[in-house]
Protein backbone atom coordinates (compact mmCIF):
# COMPACT_ATOMS: atom_id res chain seq x y z
CA UNK A 1 0.00 0.00 0.00
CA UNK A 2 1.15 3.65 -0.70
CA UNK A 3 0.19 6.62 1.08
CA UNK A 4 -2.17 8.87 -0.93
CA UNK A 5 -0.36 11.09 -2.72
CA UNK A 6 -3.00 13.12 -5.19
CA UNK A 7 -0.84 14.22 -7.81
CA UNK A 8 0.04 11.24 -9.20
CA UNK A 9 -3.00 9.79 -9.58
CA UNK A 10 -5.27 9.70 -12.56
CA UNK A 11 -8.71 10.66 -12.48
CA UNK A 12 -11.78 7.75 -12.67
CA UNK A 13 -13.04 7.13 -16.21
CA UNK A 14 -16.27 6.96 -15.13
CA UNK A 15 -16.34 10.54 -14.38
CA UNK A 16 -14.66 12.00 -17.39
CA UNK A 17 -12.07 14.02 -15.05
CA UNK A 18 -10.15 16.45 -16.22
CA UNK A 19 -7.51 15.89 -13.64
CA UNK A 20 -7.50 14.66 -10.31
CA UNK A 21 -6.23 17.15 -7.85
CA UNK A 22 -3.52 19.74 -8.41
CA UNK A 23 -2.18 19.60 -5.14
CA UNK A 24 0.67 22.33 -6.15
CA UNK A 25 -2.20 24.50 -6.63
CA UNK A 26 -3.33 23.90 -2.78
CA UNK A 27 -0.03 23.56 -1.35
CA UNK A 28 0.90 27.33 -2.80
CA UNK A 29 -2.33 28.59 -1.44
CA UNK A 30 -1.44 27.07 1.87
CA UNK A 31 1.93 28.46 1.67
CA UNK A 32 0.73 31.93 1.49
CA UNK A 33 -1.95 31.18 4.57
CA UNK A 34 0.30 30.05 6.98
CA UNK A 35 2.75 32.22 5.85
CA UNK A 36 1.68 35.57 7.52
CA UNK A 37 -1.43 34.39 9.52
CA UNK A 38 -4.09 36.67 11.81
CA UNK A 39 -2.52 38.15 14.97
CA UNK A 40 -5.69 39.79 16.05
CA UNK A 41 -7.15 38.64 18.98
CA UNK A 42 -10.84 38.35 20.45
CA UNK A 43 -12.41 39.92 23.49
CA UNK A 44 -13.13 38.08 26.46
CA UNK A 45 -16.82 37.63 26.43
CA UNK A 46 -19.08 37.74 29.39
CA UNK A 47 -22.45 36.69 30.17
CA UNK A 48 -24.22 39.95 29.66
CA UNK A 49 -21.95 40.91 26.81
CA UNK A 50 -23.75 41.06 23.38
CA UNK A 51 -21.75 38.84 20.70
CA UNK A 52 -21.04 40.46 17.20
CA UNK A 53 -21.48 37.63 14.52
CA UNK A 54 -20.08 37.82 10.51
CA UNK A 55 -21.37 35.96 7.97
CA UNK A 56 -18.93 35.02 5.66
CA UNK A 57 -20.86 33.26 2.68
CA UNK A 58 -24.61 35.00 2.28
CA UNK A 59 -25.80 32.13 -0.37
CA UNK A 60 -28.63 30.10 0.28
CA UNK A 61 -27.07 28.58 3.63
CA UNK A 62 -25.71 31.65 4.78
CA UNK A 63 -29.20 33.82 4.44
CA UNK A 64 -30.86 30.63 6.28
CA UNK A 65 -28.53 31.09 9.24
CA UNK A 66 -28.98 34.72 8.76
CA UNK A 67 -32.73 33.77 9.66
CA UNK A 68 -31.94 31.79 12.66
CA UNK A 69 -29.35 34.26 14.10
CA UNK A 70 -32.50 36.99 13.64
CA UNK A 71 -34.92 34.44 15.02
CA UNK A 72 -32.52 34.30 17.93
CA UNK A 73 -32.23 37.81 18.48
CA UNK A 74 -35.58 38.24 18.78
CA UNK A 75 -36.02 35.52 21.59
CA UNK A 76 -33.62 37.84 23.34
CA UNK A 77 -30.50 36.62 23.00
CA UNK A 78 -27.68 38.80 23.36
CA UNK A 79 -26.29 38.31 20.23
CA UNK A 80 -26.13 41.34 17.03
CA UNK A 81 -25.32 40.89 13.30
CA UNK A 82 -22.71 42.92 12.31
CA UNK A 83 -20.42 42.04 9.11
CA UNK A 84 -21.44 40.01 5.79
CA UNK A 85 -19.03 39.20 3.36
CA UNK A 86 -19.43 37.27 -0.60
CA UNK A 87 -17.89 37.27 -3.19
CA UNK A 88 -20.64 38.15 -5.34
CA UNK A 89 -21.96 41.59 -4.94
CA UNK A 90 -25.48 41.46 -5.73
CA UNK A 91 -25.68 38.55 -3.05
CA UNK A 92 -23.60 41.24 -0.72
CA UNK A 93 -25.71 44.08 -0.75
CA UNK A 94 -29.07 41.82 -0.34
CA UNK A 95 -27.83 40.21 2.58
CA UNK A 96 -26.90 43.83 3.76
CA UNK A 97 -30.38 45.43 3.57
CA UNK A 98 -31.57 42.30 4.63
CA UNK A 99 -29.18 42.82 8.53
CA UNK A 100 -28.34 46.03 8.39
CA UNK A 101 -24.70 44.64 8.80
CA UNK A 102 -21.78 45.92 7.06
CA UNK A 103 -20.85 44.30 3.56
CA UNK A 104 -17.17 43.62 3.18
CA UNK A 105 -15.77 41.92 -0.42
CA UNK A 106 -12.95 39.98 1.54
CA UNK A 107 -13.71 37.74 4.52
CA UNK A 108 -9.83 39.02 5.40
CA UNK A 109 -11.62 42.54 5.42
CA UNK A 110 -14.64 41.23 7.69
CA UNK A 111 -12.33 39.41 10.25
CA UNK A 112 -10.44 42.47 10.93
CA UNK A 113 -13.35 44.30 12.58
CA UNK A 114 -13.22 44.28 16.11
CA UNK A 115 -17.16 44.35 16.27
CA UNK A 116 -16.79 40.72 14.67
CA UNK A 117 -16.58 38.27 17.94
CA UNK A 118 -17.65 34.69 16.00
CA UNK A 119 -18.27 34.47 12.43
CA UNK A 120 -20.63 31.97 10.66
CA UNK A 121 -18.92 30.67 7.39
CA UNK A 122 -21.14 29.25 5.11
CA UNK A 123 -19.12 29.61 1.57
CA UNK A 124 -18.46 26.74 -1.14
CA UNK A 125 -17.12 23.41 0.43
CA UNK A 126 -13.49 24.32 -0.74
CA UNK A 127 -13.20 27.28 1.72
CA UNK A 128 -14.68 26.28 4.80
CA UNK A 129 -11.28 25.04 6.28
CA UNK A 130 -9.19 27.77 4.86
CA UNK A 131 -11.33 30.39 6.02
CA UNK A 132 -12.09 28.58 9.29
CA UNK A 133 -8.43 28.76 9.38
CA UNK A 134 -8.05 32.42 9.42
CA UNK A 135 -11.04 33.10 11.01
CA UNK A 136 -9.21 31.53 14.66
CA UNK A 137 -5.85 33.01 13.48
CA UNK A 138 -7.81 36.66 13.82
CA UNK A 139 -8.85 35.80 17.31
CA UNK A 140 -12.80 34.46 16.11
CA UNK A 141 -15.02 31.75 17.04
CA UNK A 142 -16.51 29.57 14.11
CA UNK A 143 -19.15 28.22 13.04
CA UNK A 144 -18.43 25.91 10.51
CA UNK A 145 -21.33 24.32 7.79
CA UNK A 146 -20.98 21.23 6.87
CA UNK A 147 -18.72 19.52 4.69
CA UNK A 148 -16.09 20.74 7.33
CA UNK A 149 -13.43 20.59 4.36
CA UNK A 150 -13.27 19.64 0.37
CA UNK A 151 -12.73 16.28 -0.30
CA UNK A 152 -9.41 16.91 -1.39
CA UNK A 153 -8.01 18.64 2.19
CA UNK A 154 -7.45 16.34 4.48
CA UNK A 155 -4.50 17.76 5.60
CA UNK A 156 -5.37 21.14 6.43
CA UNK A 157 -8.45 19.83 7.93
CA UNK A 158 -6.24 17.96 10.84
CA UNK A 159 -4.46 21.87 10.86
CA UNK A 160 -7.66 23.00 12.11
CA UNK A 161 -8.02 20.85 14.64
CA UNK A 162 -4.37 21.80 16.02
CA UNK A 163 -4.76 25.35 15.14
CA UNK A 164 -8.46 25.41 17.38
CA UNK A 165 -6.70 23.58 20.48
CA UNK A 166 -3.44 25.73 20.22
CA UNK A 167 -5.82 28.79 20.03
CA UNK A 168 -7.98 27.86 22.55
CA UNK A 169 -10.98 28.36 19.84
CA UNK A 170 -14.59 27.22 20.19
CA UNK A 171 -15.52 25.89 16.40
CA UNK A 172 -19.03 24.49 15.89
CA UNK A 173 -19.70 21.87 12.58
CA UNK A 174 -22.84 22.93 11.51
CA UNK A 175 -23.45 19.09 12.12
CA UNK A 176 -27.13 19.95 13.52
CA UNK A 177 -28.55 16.51 14.09
CA UNK A 178 -25.95 16.15 17.21
CA UNK A 179 -28.04 19.42 18.77
CA UNK A 180 -31.58 17.15 18.37
CA UNK A 181 -32.59 15.37 21.63
CA UNK A 182 -34.21 12.25 19.23
CA UNK A 183 -30.69 11.56 18.19
CA UNK A 184 -29.16 11.34 21.91
CA UNK A 185 -31.95 8.95 22.85
CA UNK A 186 -31.10 6.79 20.37
CA UNK A 187 -27.23 6.91 21.74
CA UNK A 188 -29.13 6.45 25.00
CA UNK A 189 -31.01 3.14 23.86
CA UNK A 190 -27.75 1.75 22.62
CA UNK A 191 -25.88 2.64 25.36
CA UNK A 192 -28.24 0.55 27.53
CA UNK A 193 -27.93 -2.45 25.77
CA UNK A 194 -31.21 -2.36 24.08
CA UNK A 195 -30.43 -4.29 21.10
CA UNK A 196 -27.20 -5.96 22.20
CA UNK A 197 -23.29 -5.44 20.70
CA UNK A 198 -24.06 -3.25 17.66
CA UNK A 199 -23.57 -4.96 14.10
CA UNK A 200 -24.25 -2.63 11.15
CA UNK A 201 -25.91 0.53 10.73
CA UNK A 202 -27.81 0.31 7.51
CA UNK A 203 -29.30 3.85 6.03
CA UNK A 204 -29.84 6.04 2.49
CA UNK A 205 -30.53 9.41 1.00
CA UNK A 206 -32.80 9.44 -1.86
CA UNK A 207 -34.53 12.45 -4.15
CA UNK A 208 -35.49 12.57 -7.56
CA UNK A 209 -33.65 15.18 -9.56
CA UNK A 210 -30.14 17.23 -10.03
CA UNK A 211 -31.47 20.76 -8.54
CA UNK A 212 -28.97 20.08 -5.75
CA UNK A 213 -26.31 19.94 -8.17
CA UNK A 214 -27.34 22.09 -10.91
CA UNK A 215 -27.82 25.01 -9.28
CA UNK A 216 -29.94 27.95 -10.39
CA UNK A 217 -28.05 30.91 -12.41
CA UNK A 218 -29.28 34.11 -11.35
CA UNK A 219 -27.42 36.58 -13.65
CA UNK A 220 -25.96 34.06 -16.68
CA UNK A 221 -23.84 37.08 -17.84
CA UNK A 222 -22.19 37.49 -14.83
CA UNK A 223 -18.36 37.66 -15.06
CA UNK A 224 -15.43 38.45 -13.03
CA UNK A 225 -14.91 41.85 -11.66
CA UNK A 226 -15.64 44.32 -9.11
CA UNK A 227 -19.27 42.43 -8.91
CA UNK A 228 -17.68 39.16 -8.86
CA UNK A 229 -14.31 37.81 -7.33
CA UNK A 230 -13.15 34.94 -9.21
CA UNK A 231 -10.00 34.41 -7.22
CA UNK A 232 -11.58 34.73 -3.79
CA UNK A 233 -14.20 32.01 -4.89
CA UNK A 234 -11.28 29.64 -6.31
CA UNK A 235 -9.39 29.46 -3.06
CA UNK A 236 -7.03 26.99 -3.47
CA UNK A 237 -8.83 25.23 -6.31
CA UNK A 238 -7.04 25.14 -10.15
CA UNK A 239 -7.02 28.18 -11.70
CA UNK A 240 -9.09 27.80 -14.40
CA UNK A 241 -11.27 30.30 -16.63
CA UNK A 242 -14.34 31.33 -15.46
CA UNK A 243 -17.46 29.87 -16.30
CA UNK A 244 -21.10 30.77 -14.83
CA UNK A 245 -21.92 27.35 -13.89
CA UNK A 246 -18.73 27.20 -11.68
CA UNK A 247 -19.85 29.98 -10.34
CA UNK A 248 -23.17 29.30 -9.26
CA UNK A 249 -24.09 25.80 -9.71
CA UNK A 250 -20.52 24.51 -8.31
CA UNK A 251 -21.84 21.50 -6.54
CA UNK A 252 -21.91 19.81 -9.79
CA UNK A 253 -17.85 20.13 -9.72
CA UNK A 254 -15.54 18.07 -8.25
CA UNK A 255 -13.13 20.84 -7.67
CA UNK A 256 -15.40 22.38 -5.68
CA UNK A 257 -17.82 19.75 -4.05
CA UNK A 258 -18.19 15.81 -3.54
CA UNK A 259 -21.28 15.12 -4.78
CA UNK A 260 -24.07 12.84 -2.55
CA UNK A 261 -20.90 11.78 -0.01
CA UNK A 262 -19.95 15.05 0.94
CA UNK A 263 -22.93 17.27 0.37
CA UNK A 264 -25.73 14.53 1.13
CA UNK A 265 -24.56 11.82 3.66
CA UNK A 266 -23.33 14.06 6.40
CA UNK A 267 -27.18 14.58 7.05
CA UNK A 268 -27.59 11.02 7.22
CA UNK A 269 -23.78 9.37 8.44
CA UNK A 270 -23.59 12.11 11.00
CA UNK A 271 -25.99 11.05 14.01
CA UNK A 272 -25.32 7.82 14.08
CA UNK A 273 -21.27 8.42 14.10
CA UNK A 274 -22.66 11.00 17.53
CA UNK A 275 -25.18 8.29 18.57
CA UNK A 276 -22.73 5.26 18.51
CA UNK A 277 -19.28 7.14 19.87
CA UNK A 278 -17.64 6.39 16.88
CA UNK A 279 -14.37 8.23 15.56
CA UNK A 280 -12.50 7.31 12.87
CA UNK A 281 -13.23 3.92 10.33
CA UNK A 282 -10.51 1.28 9.59
CA UNK A 283 -11.79 1.31 5.88
CA UNK A 284 -13.59 2.01 3.52
CA UNK A 285 -15.18 1.45 -0.11
CA UNK A 286 -17.34 2.79 -2.31
CA UNK A 287 -18.92 2.47 -5.34
CA UNK A 288 -21.32 4.46 -8.14
CA UNK A 289 -20.77 6.88 -11.01
CA UNK A 290 -23.49 9.16 -13.41
CA UNK A 291 -25.84 7.20 -14.12
CA UNK A 292 -28.26 9.27 -15.12
CA UNK A 293 -27.54 12.66 -15.55
CA UNK A 294 -24.76 12.11 -18.60
CA UNK A 295 -26.05 15.11 -20.72
CA UNK A 296 -24.28 18.08 -19.00
CA UNK A 297 -21.14 18.80 -17.27
CA UNK A 298 -21.66 17.23 -14.08
CA UNK A 299 -18.29 15.45 -12.42
CA UNK A 300 -20.28 14.10 -9.12
CA UNK A 301 -21.98 10.85 -9.22
CA UNK A 302 -25.77 10.81 -8.85
CA UNK A 303 -25.65 7.61 -7.94
CA UNK A 304 -23.44 6.76 -4.72
CA UNK A 305 -23.35 3.97 -1.94
CA UNK A 306 -20.53 3.25 0.36
CA UNK A 307 -19.77 0.94 3.38
CA UNK A 308 -17.75 1.74 6.51
CA UNK A 309 -16.07 -0.60 8.63
CA UNK A 310 -15.29 0.46 12.35
CA UNK A 311 -12.57 -0.84 14.74
CA UNK A 312 -14.63 -1.26 16.88
CA UNK A 313 -16.24 -4.32 14.11
CA UNK A 314 -19.45 -2.54 12.94
CA UNK A 315 -20.13 -1.49 9.21
CA UNK A 316 -22.01 1.24 8.66
CA UNK A 317 -23.67 1.10 4.92
CA UNK A 318 -24.70 3.97 3.31
CA UNK A 319 -26.73 4.41 -0.31
CA UNK A 320 -27.76 6.97 -2.39
CA UNK A 321 -29.42 7.66 -5.62
CA UNK A 322 -30.90 11.25 -6.97
CA UNK A 323 -33.14 9.39 -9.32
CA UNK A 324 -35.91 8.10 -6.84
CA UNK A 325 -37.51 9.30 -3.47
CA UNK A 326 -38.16 5.59 -2.38
CA UNK A 327 -36.86 5.36 1.28
CA UNK A 328 -36.58 2.84 3.52
CA UNK A 329 -36.63 2.43 7.01
CA UNK A 330 -32.50 3.14 8.23
CA UNK A 331 -31.88 0.37 11.13
CA UNK A 332 -29.42 -0.43 13.46
CA UNK A 333 -28.91 -4.10 13.58
CA UNK A 334 -27.23 -5.76 17.38
CA UNK A 335 -26.44 -9.12 18.21
CA UNK A 336 -29.70 -8.98 20.83
CA UNK A 337 -31.92 -6.88 18.09
CA UNK A 338 -32.84 -3.92 16.12
CA UNK A 339 -33.88 -0.43 16.33
CA UNK A 340 -35.15 1.05 13.29
CA UNK A 341 -36.20 4.84 12.94
CA UNK A 342 -39.44 5.82 11.30
CA UNK A 343 -40.09 9.11 9.15
CA UNK A 344 -36.59 10.17 9.42
CA UNK A 345 -37.56 13.38 7.45
CA UNK A 346 -34.51 15.92 6.93
CA UNK A 347 -32.39 13.34 9.82
CA UNK A 348 -31.12 16.42 11.65
CA UNK A 349 -34.49 17.39 13.55
CA UNK A 350 -35.90 14.11 14.51
CA UNK A 351 -37.79 11.08 13.38
CA UNK A 352 -41.40 10.27 14.55
CA UNK A 353 -40.66 7.20 16.04
CA UNK A 354 -37.76 4.64 17.02
CA UNK A 355 -38.89 0.91 17.31
CA UNK A 356 -36.85 -1.28 19.42
CA UNK A 357 -37.38 -5.19 18.47
CA UNK A 358 -35.52 -7.47 20.31
CA UNK A 359 -34.25 -11.00 19.97
CA UNK A 360 -36.72 -11.87 22.47
CA UNK A 361 -39.50 -10.38 24.03
CA UNK A 362 -42.06 -7.61 22.57
CA UNK A 363 -41.34 -5.05 20.06
CA UNK A 364 -41.23 -1.67 21.60
CA UNK A 365 -42.00 1.71 20.16
CA UNK A 366 -41.28 4.86 21.38
CA UNK A 367 -42.14 8.31 20.11
CA UNK A 368 -39.64 10.55 19.07
CA UNK A 369 -38.78 14.26 19.06
CA UNK A 370 -38.70 16.97 16.35
CA UNK A 371 -36.90 20.06 16.82
CA UNK A 372 -35.58 22.86 15.03
CA UNK A 373 -31.78 21.37 14.90
CA UNK A 374 -30.14 24.63 13.44
CA UNK A 375 -31.68 26.47 15.93
CA UNK A 376 -30.24 24.37 18.92
CA UNK A 377 -27.54 24.52 17.57
CA UNK A 378 -26.40 28.19 17.43
CA UNK A 379 -27.69 27.87 21.00
CA UNK A 380 -25.38 25.45 21.78
CA UNK A 381 -22.53 27.59 20.25
CA UNK A 382 -23.58 30.68 21.26
CA UNK A 383 -23.85 29.00 25.17
CA UNK A 384 -20.04 28.01 24.39
CA UNK A 385 -18.49 31.36 23.21
CA UNK A 386 -19.50 32.22 26.05
CA UNK A 387 -18.04 29.45 28.85
CA UNK A 388 -15.72 28.08 26.03
CA UNK A 389 -16.59 24.31 27.08
CA UNK A 390 -16.99 22.41 23.99
CA UNK A 391 -19.79 22.46 21.63
CA UNK A 392 -22.11 19.33 20.80
CA UNK A 393 -20.20 19.10 17.30
CA UNK A 394 -16.61 20.16 17.95
CA UNK A 395 -13.94 20.28 15.28
CA UNK A 396 -12.73 16.98 16.72
CA UNK A 397 -15.80 15.44 16.11
CA UNK A 398 -16.22 17.04 13.03
CA UNK A 399 -12.69 15.68 11.90
CA UNK A 400 -14.03 12.27 12.47
CA UNK A 401 -16.69 12.51 9.89
CA UNK A 402 -14.82 14.19 7.43
CA UNK A 403 -12.17 11.50 7.35
CA UNK A 404 -14.67 9.14 6.82
CA UNK A 405 -16.35 10.63 3.63
CA UNK A 406 -12.95 11.61 2.25
CA UNK A 407 -12.24 7.91 2.83
CA UNK A 408 -15.35 6.91 0.90
CA UNK A 409 -14.57 9.91 -1.80
CA UNK A 410 -10.91 9.27 -2.63
CA UNK A 411 -11.66 5.69 -2.81
CA UNK A 412 -14.13 6.02 -5.00
CA UNK A 413 -12.64 8.17 -7.48
CA UNK A 414 -9.76 5.83 -7.36
CA UNK A 415 -11.36 2.44 -7.26
CA UNK A 416 -9.34 1.08 -4.09
CA UNK A 417 -10.12 0.39 -0.74
CA UNK A 418 -9.20 3.20 1.52
CA UNK A 419 -7.86 2.46 4.81
CA UNK A 420 -7.00 5.03 7.69
CA UNK A 421 -3.96 4.48 9.49
CA UNK A 422 -4.32 5.10 13.44
CA UNK A 423 -0.74 6.05 14.88
CA UNK A 424 0.24 8.44 12.03
CA UNK A 425 -3.64 9.77 11.17
CA UNK A 426 -3.30 9.09 7.61
CA UNK A 427 -5.55 8.10 4.64
CA UNK A 428 -3.71 5.11 2.74
CA UNK A 429 -4.94 3.94 -0.27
Amino acid sequence: MKRHNPPSVPAPPTLDRRAFIRATAQATALSALTAAPFVARGRVLGANDTVGVGFIGVGGRGRSHIGTVQRLVAAGEKVRLVAVCDAYRYRLEEAAKLTGAKAYGRHQELLADPAVDVVCVATPDRLHVPQALDALRAGKDVYCEKPMGHWSQFNISKQLCTETRRLNRIVQIGNQGNSSPAWRQVNELVQQGAIGRIQQVQAGFYRDGDWGERMPIPDPEAKPGPDLDWEAFLGDAPKVPFTVDRFFSWRKYLDYAGGPCTDLFPHVFTPFVSALGLKFPALAVASGGIFKYTTYDREVPDTFNMCLDYPEKLSIVLTCTLTNEYATEPVIRGDEGTLTLQNPADWTSGFDSVTVIPRRGAKKVIPGQRIDATYAHWQNFLACVRTRAQPVSDVAFGFHVQTALNMALLGFLQRKVARFDPASEAIVL
